[in-house]
């Protein structure tokens, strides 16, 4: 079999078997690159000021940060504003989302009818990588609709119309509120003179009270002077009957004296006449003694005397009186039980009066209570009232709108990559450079020393099989930089120092191109170094976030030095000049001198020729697949 038939056949299976192991190994690192979304370092700024709504703190942007750290979307990341400005710049977060100052004041306005959407501020990068942003878009969504979608435009659009008819209900019930404090305060007045009244009548039942026991008093005195005038009374009556009985017996006496004397006195003025005595004198007193006795007779027992019939009549009324004065003290005794009643009835009155005018007291202390509490109560009604909102027809649909989707997302790209924008510049650049790299040594044949110079510095020899890929990569990095502030309308700093970078990166490919080459061979080296290029364009980050690999490629990310070339290129392009620029451009000269220590190195140990056939001169292209060179 011919060398050229080996080539063509060599060539052939690269040519069927470099796709699909190029198919077979991204399906393996993107199988399923939607699990590993919140692995993506993602930096969230709270410069929320909070504000004040109904006397309440609102404090919206921490309620933000809360939940979106919970919900793990993504790896966020709480940071100052500078330290995510740096963080998107450098690429260590793959962007930043900032609440801005004004986002609780904007929330706190969505009633007023001239509210303001609350903003979330996004600043993409694709420097950092050309996925990332998509990714982040399709975050943000996610995050916008969990915040501020959760209510329609049309329910909350009959929140508002509610809010009219509440509002609408609150001024009625503030102007029933104010008939009620009308009507406590008549109340009140009406409570305070019955107060007052309460307060008479009880000291008129307390001097009630104390005139109802003098009453009981006076009327016990009477009742005992009655029962004593009832007994003295008896006592009369019965000495009276004594008496008329007495007068009787005196009666009869005198009766019969008087009998005795008519019937002595009248022989004795008969002796008295004839024995020659008389005298008018004596005989006079004799009829004055027989009158007498007759007169004493007749007092004492004739009831028609006015002696015996003024001591009957006596004992009559004596009678009577004793009667009368026992029913007085009958009648006493019962005024007196009566008023000793009346007197316990009028304590307990009194008693009754005292608690009616206490009562009346906590009523009117109530009512007065009652008065205040529903003039504060119609005037926070009409307070409330004026507070619930009343729009208009547009300031409700303009509100509607606001509540229902209270958050805008104000997105910036500062590197776009769309449109073959500044942002696609280290991904594409760098990995442009490395195929160039690759394919010059694919290309161009190294020039042989001649047979005279076997003895030359195996170091100058292998320094001047640089000249040619050295130039392509001058004129690469040239052109690419070129483009770079043409056609991607990037805007570096120092365009010196972007070239400088290309040019870095561009030696360290054809460098490590070379190292493949020599080591392996033209046609394997390169089909060597494509496969490490394909690899590399999975773990260097800046197509695909490198978070979203499988572990092996997150391994190998920091040994790839499309890592190093790719930031370096971000670097230069934002200016910075920072500790990560410094050491990808440390790595890079490492590579570049490293690879030319060992490509030499490597010669060294194989200085014999394996071609025979005369060298082509310096620079010369070939014209077949070339052959293994070392």
């Amino acid at each position: 079999m011919s060398r050229r038939t080996h080539l063509t056949r060599t060539a052939l299976a690269a040519l069927v078997i470099a796709p699909l192991a190029l198919l077979g190994f991204y399906m393996w690192a993107l199988w399923d690159p939607g699990d590993t979304v919140s692995r993506l370092p993602v930096a969230i700024v709270n410069a929320d000021a909070g504000a004040d709504l109904d006397g309440t703190r609102l404090t919206a942007g921490d309620d933000v940060v809360d939940a979106l750290v919970e919900s793990g979307d993504v790896n966020w990341q709480v940071v100052t504003l500078d330290e995510a400005t740096d963080g998107v710049d450098d690429g260590r977060y793959y962007f930043s989302v900032v609440i801005p100052e004004d986002f609780s004041a904007d929330i706190a306005s969505a009633a007023s009818g001239n509210g303001e959407k609350a903003r979330l501020d996004v600043v993409y990068n694709d420097h950092n990588s050309l996925v990332a942003t998509p990714v982040g878009e399709s975050v943000m969504a996610q995050v916008r609709s969990a915040v501020s979608e959760t209510i329609g435009e049309q329910t909350v659009d009959q929140v508002l119309l509610g809010l009219g008819d509440v509002g609408k209900g609150l001024a009625d019930a503030a102007a029933g509120a104010q008939q009620l404090n009308d009507g406590t305060g008549e109340a009140l007045t009406g409570t305070t003179e019955l107060a007052a009244g309460s307060a008479e009548l009880s000291a008129g039942l307390g001097e009630a009270y104390a005139g109802g026991l003098e009453l009981a008093d006076g009327t016990g005195q009477l009742a005992a002077g009655a029962a004593e005038a009832a007994a003295g009374s008896g006592e009369l009556s019965t000495g009276l009957g004594q008496l008329v009985a007495g007068t009787d017996e005196l009666g009869a006496g005198a009766t019969q004296i008087s009998e005795v004397i008519d019937t002595v006195v009248g022989p004795l003025a008969d002796a008295i006449v004839a024995a020659g005595l008389s005298d008018d004198e004596i005989l006079g007193q004799i009829q004055q003694l027989r009158d007498g006795a007759r007169q004493i007779a007749y007092e004492l027992s004739d009831p028609n005397a006015d002696y015996r019939g003024g001591l009957e009549s006596a004992a009559a009324g004596a009678a009577e009186l004793n009667t009368g004065l026992g029913e007085l003290s009958a009648g006493a005794g019962e005024l007196d039980a009566g008023a000793g009643e009346l007197a316990s009835g009028l304590g307990q009155l009194d008693a009754g009066g005292v608690q009616l005018r206490d009562g009346l007291g906590q009523l009117l202390d109530g009512v007065g209570q009652l008065d205040a509490g529903s003039a504060e109560l119609a005037s926070g009604l009409a307070d409330g009232a004026q507070q619930v909102p009343q729009f208009t027809d547009s300031e409700r649909v303009t509100t509607a709108g606001v509540i229902s989707s209270p958050v805008a997302v104000s997105e910036r790209n500062i590197a776009p990559a769309a449109g073959f924008g500044p942002g696609v510049i280290p991904a594409l650049m760098s990995v442009l450079l490395f195929l160039i790299g690759i394919l010059t040594w694919f290309v161009v044949r190294p020039p042989r020393r001649p047979h005279g110079r076997v003895h030359e510095s195996i170091v100058r020899e292998g320094l001047r099989r640089y000249r040619v890929p050295a130039a392509v990569t001058v004129a690469a990095a040239a052109l690419m930089a070129v483009l770079s502030m043409t056609v991607a309308d990037a805007e570096p700093p120092s365009a010196l120092a972007l070239f400088a970078v290309l040019l870095l990166v561009g030696a360290a490919a054809v460098a490590t191109a070379r190292l493949f080459t020599v080591v392996f061979g033209a046609v394997v080296g390169t089909f060597v170094g494509l496969g490490a290029l394909m690899i590399q364009i999975f773990a260097f980050g800046a197509v695909y976030p490198i978070e979203q690999m499988p572990a092996p490629l997150r391994w190998l990310h920091d040994l790839m030095p499309l890592t190093y070339a790719r930031n370096a290129i971000r670097m230069s392009l934002v200016g910075y000049w920072g500790p990560r620029f410094w050491l990808a451009i440390a790595v890079l000269v490492v590579l570049v001198a490293g690879s030319v220590a060992l490509t030499i190195w490597w010669r060294s140990r194989h200085r014999e020729d394996d071609d025979p056939t005369p060298s082509p001169e310096p620079g010369e292209l070939t014209d077949q697949f070339p052959v293994s060179v070392r």
